[in-house]
């Protein structure tokens, strides 16, 4: 008997509900009123006043994107809404319902019109694509800072056309060298996709065959590089830092000065090979620690020095050529130490990466650092390499 009923409050406890608004009605609440449309770069700016009805919840806007039907909505708190998304300056059909808390739908109100030009268009007509040390430079232009993906383009060893890198960005102007190619003429390409997946056309170089012939370079060797300490160089061997650290290829291990030395806080290294610089990275402490990401001891502003023999031991920079004018660490976004972006984090974990304005045969080079980015009186990079062209070998 006992089991029984236990049965029965059991089965009525499994009972299924159906859950659903509180206060249902068939009444569909009364339509928008169209204030003012502005077409916006990719969109439309929509201005419009919403029924007196009691229940009503939200505005519901309907567009063809490409293929297939896009909707984007607008609470019951504001009287406006930007649509994005359309990939040219066609004549594009929007319609606008009113949705209450019933689910129940006006009668749509409905209006045509051309967006402006997409971002990815006005992206694509600022990029140049120009011959680099090992490859292309491409730089851009974001005038209305649009997240978009810059598809960088080239042939791989069969001949065939790859994405060889996607630089994701949504700030105002940008750059990336494609490296790793041959000094031969090479078509160079570029796609700007953004996140509705509209493509721009494709970029090519301005030239009269549409590519452009790398410049020769080698990544230097670092087990040739020696620690060499001048008059005026910091020590580079504090808080378990090492000089040589610097170019051991690990982004776990670092160079860390003790913060007791003015600036510019000064590294000299002997590359052992007479070269030419094209080009040198900077790695930021650490990658296994995202927090010193353009914060810490991390350098800012450096200037790079070098000189095919050692003026004297004093290490007076007057003596020393001055490869190119100070390097700035940059950072996409702009913001404060602490507050970092995707794209600022990408940045970080692939390094700074500078070219050489004075192009001169050197042996030794000089890291004069003069500001670090949380202004820390000590300076703990994690690594320097260098490319260029070889002309002798020493050791």
């Amino acid at each position: 008997m006992i089991l029984g009923i236990l049965t029965m409050v059991l089965a009525s406890g499994c009972k299924e509900e159906t859950l659903g608004p509180i206060d249902h009605d068939n009444v569909a609440p009364g339509p928008v009123k169209l204030v003012k449309v502005t077409p916006v770069h990719g969109g439309f700016h929509i201005v419009y006043d919403l029924p007196s009805d009691e229940d009503l919840l939200y505005v519901k806007a309907v567009y063809q994107l490409k293929e297939r039907e896009a909707d984007n909505r607008a609470s019951v708190f504001t009287n406006q809404m930007t649509i994005e998304g359309f990939g040219d300056t066609a004549v594009h059909e929007v319609k606008l319902y009113a949705v209450d808390r019933s689910g129940n739908e006006s009668e749509p109100v409905s209006f045509s019109g051309r967006p402006l030009e997409p971002p990815i268009w006005i992206i694509a007509r600022t990029i140049d694509i120009q011959a680099d040390w090992g490859g292309a430079k491409y730089t851009w232009k974001n005038p209305t800072n649009a997240p978009v993906a810059i598809m960088l383009i080239a042939p791989d060893s069969l001949g065939r056309m790859k994405v060889f890198e996607t630089v994701y960005t949504e700030a105002d102007s940008g750059s990336y060298s494609l490296r790793g190619f041959d000094t031969i003429p090479t078509p160079f390409r570029a796609v700007v996709r953004d996140r509705w997946d509209n493509l721009s056309d494709t970029v090519k170089p301005k030239t009269p065959d549409f590519t452009v012939t790398p410049w020769f370079e080698a990544r230097l060797d670092k087990t040739k590089f020696r620690y060499v300490f001048l008059d005026n160089d910091t020590r580079w061997d504090a808080w378990a830092g090492k000089p040589e650290y610097l170019w051991d290829d690990n982004l776990t291990t670092f160079g860390h000065t003790q913060g007791d030395h003015p600036f510019p806080q000064i590294l000299t290294i002997d590359l052992g090979v007479k070269v030419i610089l094209s080009r040198f990275k900077v790695n930021q402490r650490s990658h296994s620690q995202q927090y010193y990401a353009y914060n810490h001891g991390n350098p800012k502003r450096y200037d790079v020095y070098g000189s095919l023999t050692i003026p004297d031991q004093s290490g007076d920079l007057s003596q020393w050529t001055k490869l190119r004018e100070t390097c700035v660490s940059w950072k996409p976004s702009g913001l404060p130490p602490g507050q970092n972006t995707d794209e600022d984090i990408a940045h970080f974990l692939e390094g700074d990466e500078f070219t050489f304005d004075v192009l001169v045969p050197i042996r030794y080079f000089r890291f004069a650092v003069l500001e670090t980015w949380d202004g820390a009186g000590f300076v703990d990079p994690c690594e320097l390499t260098f490319w260029g062209n070889v002309l002798k070998e020493y050791n």
